[in-house]
């Protein structure tokens, strides 16, 4: 009997009970990380503002679109102080908003449920894997703890350079679009939904490398394809690129260069997951 095997098989029922007792565990660990960040939702939720202010936090100035960056009328002018000198642009604050009273209340609950999933999110998975690594191969459970990690690895990229990257120059931009005179403020239950969207977003674009290694693991790709089409697939990410972010290089830039990194990686590693394959056989 082969070693990934247990000495006794266990029963269809067997399977359901050890199945059932997995799933409770997963449960209970989803729930009670869901209330640890639902107590905790306050500061979760001045990190997620915080991207929205990190330009200003580094010294960037951002305006709102109501107010001038002359403030001589705010500002007047003291005795001895010089004439020529111009005034210093003020920072701005946007106000954040609620519409009624219930709907912090449904943002903190969204807060904990996103928080909380993302917080319980190893221990599901390794409840998954004891379930499912007795039934597999050596070489089955190394593939998937590989995939596993680089998977939690290339979703980890992605939130920060959204969080730090994108939404700080994004969110901040798009904001210089309004007319002059019109107020700006920002409803917390959309603008926060927004900012998960993107983090999650970006977790997950960046997981095209994985795909592409499976892909090439299954010999449905093969590191010379990806190196030939190596100029078709840069014009579709800079195509992506500019359909996603503002209409400004920037933006473009800071979304595309991680991507074709990624990328250019995919085809170094198909290399080794080639190799690797062919070593087994």
């Amino acid at each position: 009997m082969p070693v990934w095997e247990d000495d006794k098989r266990m029963t269809f029922t067997e399977h359901l009970a050890e199945l059932r007792i997995r799933i409770i565990r997963a449960g209970a660990a989803v729930l009670v990380a869901m209330v640890i960040c639902y107590i905790f939702s306050n500061q979760i939720l001045l990190g997620l503002q915080k991207p929205l202010t990190l330009l200003q936090d580094l010294g960037i100035v951002v305006f709102s679109s109501n107010e001038s960056t002359d403030n001589t009328s705010d500002n007047p002018a003291t005795p001895g102080a010089d004439p020529k000198e111009k005034p210093t642009p003020k920072k701005t604050s946007i106000p954040w908003v609620v519409l009624n009273p219930f709907e912090i209340v449904i943002l903190k609950f969204k807060v904990a449920g996103y928080g909380g999933l993302i917080l319980a999110l190893p221990y599901v998975i390794w409840q998954a894997c004891a379930f499912i690594f007795p039934g597999l191969k050596p070489n089955e459970r190394k593939l998937i703890k590989i995939i596993l990690f680089g998977c939690s690895a290339l979703g980890i990229v992605g939130i920060i350079v959204a969080y730090f990257g994108v939404i700080p120059l994004v969110i901040p931009y798009l904001l210089q679009w309004i007319p002059t005179g019109w107020e700006i403020q920002l409803r917390a239950n959309e603008t926060i939904s927004i900012i998960v969207l993107l983090l999650f977003g970006f977790a997950l674009a960046f997981q095209f490398p994985m795909v592409i290694l499976a892909l090439v693991y299954l010999d449905l790709l093969s590191p010379e394809t990806l190196r030939r089409f190596r100029k078709y697939v840069i014009v579709i990410l800079s195509i992506i690129s500019a359909v996603l972010t503002p209409p400004d290089p920037i933006s473009m830039i800071i979304m595309l260069v991680p991507l074709v990194i990624l990328y250019e990686v995919s085809i170094w590693a198909s290399y080794l997951v080639r190799r690797k394959k062919q070593t087994a056989q």
